[in-house]
């Protein structure tokens, strides 16, 4: 039935409707539009037509479930520690998002840096200038939190719909921004980067493993909890992590959907990135389901080829725009077996349209699928650290 009426279809139009041949009668029209109305929508799907276009079956396998399913609801997203360089990335990747329809992500107000004093500003707008072609955060879009206090952190992530996070973060002792929260003008405070701010002074500061920055993490959840409007956090696991597990527990207990980043190799950065380069590796993806982290043995992590910041970054962005928000899931992320770094393009790339060059690669290695405890203990999958 559908080979006639492609058949039908096909016949010239004008030259059959100037006709008086019998193929044109009413009823025979009448036939034709009731067997193309009695297809199942099934015709219509894969390898055929959806919504006015064609969809291939990767193009259906990519259909987004995150913020991008749904373009016009744009969500307002906020960056713990964006004065970190991989804070500062994802914030300039999600201020690009934000400036283009399709990816589900509000302009308005967002993205917003959330720090501890203006030492964060300056250090994300470094990087906002030199990577994102002048790109700029202002004081609207740059909160400063007393991160001991929750009832002050609320006020500041009221109306946001989803937040990125660390674990550990990169601390350094500043002096409290004046006019902001400090109590004499002499209060130092500890400000917080994700991952970690180049030139930063370390000294006196808790260690990587004090309970410090448990206190910090589950501060910043009971807030975006209490806050009334937050549904997903994306948590970054940064390589000063000490017990991935005490993060975890707080996060199941705090009872908020969360995708949860491991990094499985080292951390490095592209000195000459720019957000027209486009991600330098596909990534390869391996999705867990929540409550459990299984450690990385090191000398596995030790093996792996190195992880750029800029493509976790995108990769965070990408996550928010591709994954179900009201589910919970462990990202298991590792250099692709056939990275990009020999990528010459052989004309000048559009990037106007792009908030990412290439994060269509993000996108498919988002759709992995996701491995059960029982799937671990049978096939031997090593994942320990």
């Amino acid at each position: 039935m559908l080979f006639l009426f492609k058949i039908y279809l096909q016949r010239p139009t004008r030259r059959v409707l100037e006709s008086n041949h019998p193929m044109v009668s009413s009823s025979s029209l009448f036939f034709f539009c009731a067997a193309a109305a009695a297809f199942s929508a099934d015709a219509f799907s894969l390898g055929g037509i959806e919504g006015g276009r064609r969809l291939t079956s990767l193009q259906m396998l990519n259909e987004p479930k995150g913020c991008a399913s749904k373009p016009f609801e744009k969500k307002k997203i906020c960056v713990f520690g964006a004065g970190g360089y991989l804070g500062s990335t994802v914030f300039g990747f999600l201020q690009r998002a934000g400036a283009l329809y399709g990816t589900g992500i509000s302009g308005q107000s967002s993205p917003r840096a959330i720090a501890a004093t203006s030492s964060s500003a300056e250090a994300l707008n470094k990087v906002l200038g030199s990577a994102f072609k002048l790109a700029y955060a202002g004081e609207d879009l740059v909160r400063l939190i007393d991160t001991s206090d929750v009832d002050h952190i609320i006020e500041r992530v009221k109306s946001y719909d989803a937040a990125v996070l660390g674990t550990v973060y990169q601390l350094e002792k500043r002096t409290v921004t004046l006019n902001t929260y400090e109590k004499s003008p002499n209060d130092r405070t500890y400000d917080f980067y994700l991952d970690e701010k180049y030139g930063a002074w370390e000294n006196d500061v808790p260690s990587d493993d004090s309970e410090y920055h448990a206190q910090i993490f589950t501060n910043a959840l009971q807030a975006l909890v209490e806050s009334g409007s937050m549904k997903h956090v994306v948590v970054v696991e940064t390589p000063r992590t000490c017990d991935p597990m005490v993060f975890i527990n707080i996060l199941e207990e705090a009872g908020i959907p969360y995708t949860y980043l491991r990094i499985k190799g080292k951390l490095i950065k592209d000195i000459s990135f720019s957000f027209d380069k486009g991600v330098k590796d596909s990534l390869a993806v391996s999705k867990f389901q929540p409550g459990f982290i299984y450690p990385i043995e090191a000398e596995v992590y030790e093996n792996e080829r190195p992880v750029y910041r800029e493509d976790v970054a995108a990769l965070v962005v990408q996550s928010l725009m591709s994954l179900d928000w009201s589910e919970s899931r462990i990202l298991e992320v590792a250099s692709s077996p056939n990275p990009l770094n020999n990528f010459v393009p052989t004309k000048k790339q559009r990037t106007d349209r792009d908030w990412c060059f290439n994060s269509a690669l993000l996108e498919n290695s988002l759709n992995s699928e996701t491995i059960s405890p029982a799937q671990i203990k049978e096939f031997g999958i090593s994942t320990q650290r």
